[in-house]
């Protein structure tokens, strides 16, 4: 940071610093088309997605803020929150049609596109869930409940 020439002495003649240096880079997972993350146990909702899961959210200012620097930043002061991200990350709902899907420029396949039917998406998440018990990764239990979930999911 540029506190002034004489920091090396420990005198600070310039405050707030000049530069803050460069931003730290945020590390996210590889993803795969849908951006769901490639590495890992991939849980039926990322093998059979009905949205792009993320385990990450960037915080961010509105254009029209300042970014808080030097004496009156406050620490203490959550972030502005934007687009509904924050460390808990994100899900962004993959469009119902092909129509919703081109209107809104998603490049990412509808729920119509991906699965012929609603049987076909059961079917799909049943055998998902059932691979992963079969790996031990799974309980019985909750193969069950990610079934039960997909029977009653929003998927034409």
């Amino acid at each position: 940071m540029g506190f002034g020439p004489e920091f090396d002495q420990g005198i600070v003649t310039i405050m707030p610093p000049k530069s803050l240096g460069t931003p730290y880079p945020a590390f996210v997972p590889k993803t795969d088309a849908d951006g769901n993350d490639i590495a890992g146990i991939r849980v039926p909702e990322v093998a059979v997605p009905l949205a792009t899961y993320t385990g990450w959210g960037l915080r961010a200012t509105p254009a029209d803020e300042t970014i808080p620097t030097g004496p009156t930043f406050s620490p203490g002061k959550p972030a502005t929150l934007v687009d509904g991200c924050d460390a808990n990350g994100q899900i962004i709902k993959f469009a119902a049609t092909a129509a919703d899907r081109q209107a809104a420029g998603d490049p990412r396949l509808s729920l119509a596109e991906r699965y012929q039917d609603h049987a076909t998406y059961v079917n799909l998440v049943t055998a998902a869930a059932q691979t992963l018990a079969h790996e031990r990764l799974l309980l019985d239990q909750d193969v069950q409940n990610y079934i039960s979930a997909a029977q009653s999911a929003p998927v034409p």
